[in-house]
């Protein structure tokens, strides 16, 4: 053994073992069990739910402000985006720079966003300077400006974007798939377009907000380090604002009941590139289905050691990425196959992807393989609850979704216990690309 020592103020003192005496590695076991870390709840003067995960070495707390106000509920195309970008833009009493100066002052961020399901406020900051920052969030959800000048800021800044997205052929055949697959009159479904953009105007934004972000439409989320002062902060300001309003507590786009299938070829900017989708409505995360699917969709295509990536990518060349995704919002969910490939190896991998999905159809899944997916799907739920703010994320996603909390021991069940002839079974349920979309743009 050897010591070196380093003169300092702090008299550090660093050690290292000899060379001729390395360490034994440790043994490496798998993954068997995982648990949902608990968490509190309570409930606000104005009925708003809290929820709460506490942990952390570093004083610092993430607050997250969800409303039920997304793109589900607008009334006009690109009202919920729109609106959710301008409350950070300033609000009654502070202007956008007056507003960024102060977050940015206290070493804060403020993040708000607009999805298809939801309307996001999230606040990261310190946890010493959150007295100073809760009132401005509460305006910022309660009291934003809307202001003209900054809507046609965002406005140009938006379409600017999306014009820069239109010109790649990946965005445009996940905007035709999608479109088939929900419906384009559906926000799951529908795509926004420069006009949408130009439409919208400040009235639509307040009377959005006016209908939507209400208490009864929202939860919030705390994690990191906090106690009672910041429970009583969060009481005393958002658990106290309650403009009154009780609209806009359904939402206003039924599904299409007409499922469409087949092959659908557009022509796209990039002709040397075709990006193809693959890809059929499935259902909300709730389903029964659904937890046997997330571990069927591993094997496919959903992480590097899948069929998709093994066989396209390693075995063949013919892309440099191929996967596979089961996604799921609040009342519906896909199952889709992305990848690009030189245009003239469209077919060849169109052909590629039949095979490997009537090869789980036919064919049982060896268990070493269904055992290196069992091994990375643990491996990926056990970064969903390392630490507070990434359990809060996990807690967060069921609550919006209205799962219970028992779904994560129901998955880490089926993780452990699915069989290669119940994988199958569900292949020849929905592998059947009979019921799948294509879409090619090259």
């Amino acid at each position: 053994m050897k010591s070196v020592f380093v003169n300092s103020l702090d008299r550090i003192v660093l050690t290292f073992a000899s060379m001729a005496q390395p360490n034994k590695a440790p043994n490496i076991h798998a993954i068997s069990e995982l648990y949902l870390p608990g968490y509190d709840y309570t409930t606000l003067p104005n009925g708003m739910e809290l929820f709460m995960v506490k942990g952390g070495a570093e004083p610092v707390l993430k607050m997250e402000i969800v409303f039920r106000a997304g793109a589900t509920y607008e009334k006009k195309p690109v009202a919920a985006e729109v609106m959710a970008g301008l409350l950070s833009e300033g609000t009654q009493t502070l202007d956008s720079v007056s507003l960024a100066e102060k977050i940015e002052s206290l070493g804060a961020t403020i993040f708000t966003r607009g999805g298809v399901d939801t309307i996001r406020v999230r606040l990261l900051t310190l946890t010493k300077f959150f007295p100073d920052l809760i009132e401005v969030v509460t305006e910022v959800v309660g009291k934003p400006a809307f202001d003209a000048t900054e809507l046609k800021v965002l406005i140009e800044n938006k379409i600017e974007r999306l014009k820069i997205d239109l010109k790649k052929n990946e965005v445009l055949a996940y905007r035709h798939l999608t479109d088939k697959i929900f419906g384009p009159e559906h926000p799951y479904g529908r795509n926004n377009d420069p006009e949408d953009y130009e439409a919208i105007t400040v009235e639509a934004l307040k009377t959005h907000h006016q209908n939507h972000i209400i208490p009864q439409k929202g939860m919030i989320f705390l994690s990191g380090f906090f106690g009672e002062k910041e429970i009583a902060l969060i009481n005393e300001t958002i658990g106290r604002w309650n403009p009154g309003h009780t609209n806009g507590l359904e939402g206003l786009h039924p599904l299409p009941e007409e499922i469409i299938s087949g092959y659908f070829e557009y022509d796209g900017p990039q002709t040397h590139q075709a990006a193809i989708r693959i890809g059929r409505r499935l259902f909300s995360q709730a389903h029964p289905d659904f937890n046997g699917l997330y571990m069927l969709n591993t094997i496919l295509g959903g992480y590097f050691g899948s069929r998709l990536m093994m066989e396209i990518r390693e075995n063949q060349g013919l892309t440099y990425g191929i996967y596979s995704s089961v996604d799921s919002f609040a009342s519906d969910g896909c199952f889709y196959i992305s990848t690009e490939t030189a245009t003239e190896n469209t077919q060849i991998v169109i052909e590629a992807i039949k095979k490997e999905m009537k090869r789980l159809q036919t064919e049982l899944i060896p268990e070493s393989e269904l055992n290196m997916a069992r091994n990375y799907l643990m491996g990926h739920l056990m970064t969903q609850i390392d630490g507070p703010f990434a359990t809060m994320d996990l807690i967060k996603s069921f609550k919006i979704e209205n799962l219970k909390d028992s779904l994560f021991a129901k998955t880490i069940e089926m993780i452990q216990q699915i069989t290669p002839n119940e994988l199958q079974d569900l292949a020849r349920k929905y592998l059947n690309l009979e019921k799948w979309v294509i879409i090619v743009v090259k």
